[in-house]
């Protein structure tokens, strides 16, 4: 069928396209069959008040605690699965909000072109249907 030379040509040629592959999925996030999305947390809390405690996490993924300064953006990315949930806590100034910052089964214009945009503002949790967001463009979705 094949002579050896061209069985060996062949296996080499599968080697090399293994590690062209890994290297390029290592390089930047595969999400080949689903979609990538970027959530933004941001603080447009008043200067010169308490920063704003968030922790973030889905049902595999637990991103920490972090804190942000008025005007400061907490992000990630992540690839999509038919299930996948993000939900956030956040607390300011002795007010607290839980809720979800995506869900897959959200319509796609809650996350338009794959970004999620949440800003913490002193009345409550808005999110951003454009990005970026202009402040006409923030609707308000919780209250603290």
């Amino acid at each position: 069928m094949f002579s050896h030379t061209t069985h060996k040509q062949l296996s080499q040629l599968f080697i090399l396209l293994t590690i062209v592959l890994q290297a390029t999925a290592s390089a930047e996030r595969n999400c080949a069959f689903s979609s990538e999305i970027t959530v933004h947390v941001v603080s447009n809390l008043p200067q010169n008040t308490p920063q704003l405690f968030l922790r973030c996490q889905s049902h595999d993924d637990d991103l920490g605690n972090h804190t942000l300064a008025p005007n400061q953006d907490f992000h990630w990315h992540f690839c999509t699965s038919f299930n996948t949930l993000f939900f956030c806590h956040l607390v300011w100034n002795g007010k607290s909000a839980s809720f979800d910052v995506f869900n897959y089964d959200w319509p796609d214009s809650r996350c338009p072109y794959g970004t999620c945009y949440w800003a913490a503002l002193p009345d409550g949790i808005y999110q951003g249907f454009q990005y970026p967001p202009t402040p006409s463009t923030l609707i308000k979705q919780y209250s603290w």
